[in-house]
C-alpha cells in the first residue's frame, strides 16, 4: 500500500519548493497539494513563497516540474475559495468555482479533486436538521463530477468534525443525494473519530464512492487541549485496524493521505516518518 502526505503536515512555514523536499526526504512519494487564492504563484523556476501557492495564476508546467523535479507526484489537488451552500444563490457560484479547479487539476494530470465542506458551527446536529444544506452541497458536487465524467475526474469532500457533513448519517445523505459514482468522499478518519462516528461502514456501503482517505489520529482524552486534536497515528483513539479490514474488503483506486496536524514544527519530520512506518506495518499485519 502507498501512502502519501498532506502538504501543510510538514508545516505552513516553509516555502513551496522547501515543503515539497521535506516530504521526499522524509519518504513519501506523492501528496495532496494545498492551495490559496491569495498566495503568489508558482514561478518558471518552480519557486513560490507559500507552502499553499495560488495554482490558478500559476502555469500548470510550471507547478508539475516542481513536483517532479522534488521526485513526487500530485495524488490530488485541494479547493481553494469560497463553497457556499447557506442558500440557493451559492450553488451557481460555488459549481463555478468548483470547475474551474477540475480544469486545472486535469491540466496538472491529476483525477482527484477535493474539496472543504463549510463548518455549522457545532458538532453532533442531527442530519434532518442539515438535510437542506447537504443536498445543496450534493447538487455542485453532482453537477461538477457529471460535467467531467468523460475526463474521469473524482471529487471528493473533506468530512470535518462541526461541518455540514460530520458524521456518517451526513455522509449516507450526502452520497444518496449525488447519482454521479465520481462524486464522493473524504474518508477523514480523524475527524470521524472526534465525532464519534462508525467511518468504517462507509466502506463497506458505499465502496465506490469514496476516492480519497485521510489517515489521521484523533485523541478523545479529556484533558486534550480542544475537541479537535490531532497527533501522531497510533497514539490516538482512532480504530485503524476496522478501516484497514474494510478497506480489504473492498480494494480499489483511491488516494491514502497521512497527516498530523497538531505538531510542534520541530517535530513534525519524525511524527511524520513514525506515522508512516506505523500505518505500514499496520496494514500489513492486519488480515
Amino acid at each position: 500500500m502507498r501512502f502519501g502526505v498532506v502538504t501543510h503536515a510538514v508545516g505552513h512555514h516553509l516555502s513551496f519548493e522547501k515543503t515539497l523536499a521535506a516530504i521526499k526526504t522524509i519518504g513519501f512519494d506523492f501528496i495532496l497539494l494545498l492551495t490559496s487564492r491569495a498566495a503568489e504563484p508558482v514561478s518558471p523556476e518552480g519557486t513560490s513563497e507559500s507552502a499553499f501557492p495560488n495554482v490558478l495564476n500559476s502555469d500548470p508546467e510550471h507547478v508539475r516540474k516542481a513536483v517532479c523535479n522534488a521526485g513526487l507526484e500530485i495524488g490530488a489537488l485541494h479547493f481553494s475559495g469560497d463553497i457556499d451552500i447557506c442558500n440557493d444563490a451559492g450553488i451557481e457560484p460555488t459549481i463555478a468555482a468548483l470547475k474551474e479547479y477540475a480544469d486545472y487539476a486535469l491540466a496538472l494530470e491529476c483525477k482527484y479533486l477535493t474539496h472543504p465542506v463549510p463548518s455549522c458551527g457545532r458538532s453532533k446536529i442531527p442530519t434532518s436538521e442539515k438535510a437542506t444544506e447537504i443536498k445543496r452541497l450534493a447538487t455542485c458536487m453532482n453537477t461538477v463530477a457529471e460535467t467531467f465524467m468523460d475526463s474521469g475526474l473524482q471529487i471528493g469532500v473533506d468530512i470535518h468534525y462541526t461541518a455540514w457533513v460530520e458524521g456518517v448519517d451526513d455522509c449516507r445523505l450526502l452520497l444518496d443525494s449525488m447519482p454521479c459514482e465520481n462524486a464522493g468522499i473524504i474518508l477523514n478518519i480523524g475527524h470521524m473519530t472526534t465525532a464519534e462516528g462508525y467511518g468504517w461502514l462507509l466502506v463497506d456501503e458505499y465502496p465506490n464512492r469514496i476516492p480519497v482517505v485521510g489517515w489521521k489520529d484523533h485523541t478523545l482524552a479529556k484533558e486534550r487541549p480542544r475537541p479537535m486534536w490531532s497527533i501522531e497515528l497510533g497514539t490516538g483513539h482512532s480504530p485503524f485496524e476496522l478501516y484497514i479490514k474494510a478497506f480489504k474488503r473492498h480494494p480499489g483506486a483511491r488516494v491514502h493521505l497521512i497527516n498530523c496536524e497538531n505538531v510542534p514544527d520541530e517535530e513534525r519530520l519524525t511524527v511524520l516518518q513514525r506515522s508512516h512506518q506505523y500505518l505500514t506495518t499496520l496494514w500489513n499485519a492486519v488480515g
